[in-house]
């Protein structure tokens, strides 16, 4: 990979290297987080979530087979972070509210994969042309939707009585 960078494409293949290992980490840590899902639909969500994520995974190997080489996978340390941050987070977690948790870090990772797909959209429109830039903006779009699926979730879930039972149970 590039030492430094004193090309605008030099910066977007690194950038798509870091859109990869972000998608990658994000699946493992909505693994975990469908793991630890207390609800049936927030489990249903999680899980559509992984998958959304391997279909844009998908996507971002066309747009590395148009560039007619593998795009090396540069440590990605908020995605790592983010990862270590959900196993921490559930581990100091109570069952009865874990659906909280796995959601704000759900809601994380799309936050995370919306950030790096917008700018690798804006340099694929530069670099790539109309098709694959498309697709990757179709991705965020997705991304953009299901930042809302978990929003919407998340309020249904502080709002259900067994979060408001183990709420006032714990306040003094």
């Amino acid at each position: 990979m590039f030492e430094h960078f004193s090309e605008a494409h030099e910066l977007f293949v690194y950038r798509l290297g870091i859109v990869r290992g972000t998608s990658r980490r994000g699946i493992v840590t909505l693994g975990t987080l469908e793991q630890r899902a207390q609800r049936r639909e927030v489990n249903a969500l999680v899980l559509d979530l992984a998958e959304e994520a391997r279909r844009h995974a998908a996507v971002l190997e066309d747009v590395f087979a148009e560039l007619g080489r593998n795009v090396a996978v540069p440590v990605c340390h908020a995605a790592d972070g983010l990862d270590r941050e959900a196993h921490a987070l559930l581990r100091k977690t109570d069952a009865e509210i874990a659906d909280l948790a796995v959601l704000s870090i759900a809601l994380e990772v799309q936050y995370a994969a919306i950030a790096v797909y917008e700018s690798a959209v804006v340099y694929a429109r530069a670099w790539l042309g109309e098709r694959l830039a498309e697709q990757l903006e179709s991705c965020l779009t997705e991304q953009l939707a299901s930042r809302n699926r978990v929003l919407a979730l998340m309020d249904a879930v502080f709002a259900s009585a067994e979060t408001v039972r183990a709420t006032r149970r714990e306040t003094p």
